[in-house]
């Protein structure tokens, strides 16, 4: 009998420990973009919430997104492009918005290309897919270009094949670094187009069906994404380990630290998404004329909470049936109000006549200026007045504009700015900063003919009895005419500028203007230049200290000629982080050449800066930088000088500091050495 009973126990526990399997289709090849979806199943997150997950890599021209509404993948990642999917009826659910900013960028050759608007006429490498970029390039009127088809490899951007090329700013980067390729990154941000990167989804059948699942899966990808952030060393060996070597250990740490900006986890919850923004994405689809202009994607994003009735609900719907019998007693109550209120009526009349008079002379005013003054209700954000000069501006007559909906009074980018505007003030009026009452906006609006007008706007909150805000009284200026002549005063000027440079030589101008090291992110020796020259006319006048270090790596050349150069530019990027790290907000690190540093110190005695060069000195020895199966090691000397000590110009300063540093390489090296008094 026990037997039986055991059996019995055991059959019907078979079903409580049963998983389900599901297969999650990526959006590309392993590497750290999925390192949340790795730790879930590595932790065990999928298996403790239900689920046996085996995850499938792209294939080479693959669209997760059909892959998953097919029914051969339960869940998928994919991008913004889930938008338009959804205003295309497509039956897709966005469950969670991993990557907050999309990654997607332009790589170019900055030696060639300086600005988004060189790019019209030459050869760009792009997927089909790529809708952001396309919107980007439209935006910025870079029309004219030759779209190629996509080899996925960096090289083509180093050879020269194509000008431009598109890029996760989490992946490419780290290739062109390591080539020491000198590029750009131009990203859609700048035009304001802000579209999602990575987003977990699955079909509406799934998350209609089985919304406790779906939430339970998400829930584990989210707790898998908040280790792998936090852990990244670890994930990058698991990722080496199990799963692909297609990168290196330091390209995935790379794409880790870039990742993990974009996904914000410190600022955003990991997996909000915002139906604002999803809206604004099918908008910039619309754009394209890939949508219809008011597109519809209702539905798209999953409630990754579930809506329950309150606990105190039976309590007010018994409270409310009390409220009814009160309410009964009451009517009886205000009757004997009637007659009272009946004569309070007739002196009211005659202060409403009054006030009738003023509004009308107000009304005169407001429907004869040429600027347009409204009015909008903030509860239902719809304009509730608007002066007839309306029509004469933006060829709308007052009612259309009354009638349209707030987004519809300006363009999709003016929208947002103005909206974002309208929160932040309300948000600063509650708690008690007055300063918010009133703002001033400039704005581009729809023309009745299909053209663009830009409006200066100027607004002002009005408050109730109780201090709230309830409207928003404003007046809008057409500065159509001023932003024309600033155009054409800008391209006056730019065409003086582009004449000055030609005969300049264009490239030495745009070299000489650059203030920062490519390789290591320091500013460079013309920046020093000018900041040295600044800080000692400073000194001079304030009369306080200054002090220069100039810092050089023992035996570079030995490393170069042993391991090569991208061993050697890896260990100046050593170099300049630690020093990054260890100085103050005024000090100045400078890249002077090769792998001679200079850390520019105002306010700084002699002593003390002696103190922290030698403290320089003892870290970098201590530098352990790991280069494929090699670690190496590497020691500096510095010369020390200060002002007025040791010179009173920028020459003679630099001059006391190199001298300095030539007597630490002449006494054996890994030393800092003070300069000798200055005779004058």
């Amino acid at each position: 009998m026990q037997l039986i009973v055991s059996l019995i126990l055991l059959l019907l526990a078979v079903p409580a420990s049963a998983v389900e399997r599901v297969v999650l289709q990526l959006n590309w090849k392993h590497q750290f973009q999925f390192a949340g979806y790795y730790v879930a199943i590595d932790k065990g997150y999928f298996r403790d919430a239900g689920f046996d997950v085996s995850l499938r890599e792209l294939n080479e021209g693959g669209n997760p997104v059909d892959t998953v509404l097919r029914g051969e993948a339960d869940f998928g990642v994919a991008a913004s492009e889930l938008a338009l999917y959804r205003a295309q009826g497509k039956q897709v659910v966005a469950l969670a918005a991993i990557v907050q900013h999309s990654p997607l960028v332009l790589l170019v050759n900055r030696r060639k290309i300086t600005s988004i608007d060189a790019l019209n006429g030459s050869r760009i490498m792009l997927t089909p897919h790529e809708t952001e970029l396309f919107a980007y390039l439209r935006r910025e009127g870079v029309a004219k270009y030759e779209a190629v088809a996509h080899s996925f490899d960096p090289k083509d951007l180093i050879s020269g094949r194509v000008d431009a090329l598109s890029g996760y700013v989490t992946d490419e980067p780290y290739v062109l670094q390591a080539a020491g390729f000198p590029y750009l990154a131009f990203s859609p941000l700048a035009a304001g187009i802000n579209f999602y990167g990575d987003t977990l989804f699955t079909t509406e059948g799934r998350a209609r069906g089985t919304p406790e699942r779906v939430r339970a899966f998400r829930a584990a990808v989210i707790q898998g994404w908040k280790y792998a952030l936090e852990h990244p060393e670890e994930v990058a060996d698991l990722i080496l380990n199990k799963y692909s070597k297609r990168h290196e250990r330091a390209h995935l740490l790379f794409e880790a630290k870039e990742l993990k900006r974009l996904m914000q986890p410190d600022l955003v919850e990991i997996g909000l998404q915002s139906a604002s923004r999803w809206q604004q994405i099918a908008l910039t689809y619309a754009e394209l004329g890939m949508l219809p202009e008011k597109p519809s994607i209702a539905g798209l994003i999953f409630e990754a909470e579930e809506r329950k009735l309150p606990v105190w609900f039976g309590y007010a719907l018994a409270g409310g049936s009390l409220l009814i019998i009160v309410v009964a007693g009451a009517a009886f109550y205000f009757a004997r109000l009637n007659r009272r209120l009946t004569r309070e009526m007739i002196s009211r009349r005659v202060f409403e006549r009054a006030l009738s008079h003023s509004e009308e002379r107000y009304r005169q005013l407001a429907e004869h200026s040429k600027d347009v003054i409204w009015t909008l209700d903030l509860a239902s954000m719809r304009f509730t007045y608007v002066s007839p000069s309306v029509e004469a501006v933006r060829g709308f007559t007052p009612d259309e504009v009354i009638n349209q909906p707030l987004a519809e009074a300006m363009t999709p980018a003016s929208y947002a700015v103005v909206v974002a505007a309208i929160e932040d003030h309300l948000s600063r009026l509650a708690e008690g900063d007055l300063s918010a009452q009133s703002a001033m906006a400039e704005i581009e609006q729809p023309h009745k003919n299909g053209g663009i007008i830009s409006s200066e706007v100027v607004g002002s909150f009005l408050l109730d009895s109780q201090g709230k805000p309830f409207a928003l009284l404003g007046i809008a200026r057409d500065i159509s005419e001023r932003r024309r002549s600033e155009a054409e005063l800008r391209s006056a000027n730019e065409k003086l500028r582009h004449q000055l440079e030609e005969i300049e030589k264009l490239q030495v101008a745009l070299q000489e203007q650059a203030i920062r090291d490519s390789l290591t992110g320091c500013f460079n020796r013309r920046y020093l230049d000018e900041t040295l020259e600044r800080e000692l006319s400073r000194s001079r006048r304030e009369g306080y200290p200054l002090s220069l270090v100039i810092l050089d790596l023992d035996h570079f050349k030995l490393i170069n000629d042993t391991y090569g150069h991208m061993a050697g530019d890896q260990a100046l990027i050593v170099l300049a982080a630690t020093l990054s790290a260890d100085i103050r907000h005024e000090d100045v690190l400078c890249r002077y050449g090769g792998e001679e540093f200079v850390i520019l110190m105002p306010r700084m005695p002699l002593a003390i800066a002696a103190e922290r060069a030698e403290c320089w000195r003892s870290k970098i020895a201590e530098i352990r930088v790991t280069f494929g199966n090699f670690e190496l090691s590497f020691t500096a000397s510095a010369g020390v000088a200060a002002y007025p000590d040791h010179g009173k110009m920028p020459d003679e300063l630099t001059h006391a500091a190199d001298q300095a540093l030539y007597v630490a390489k002449n006494e054996g090296r890994n030393r800092v050495v003070i300069a000798a008094a200055s005779r004058a």
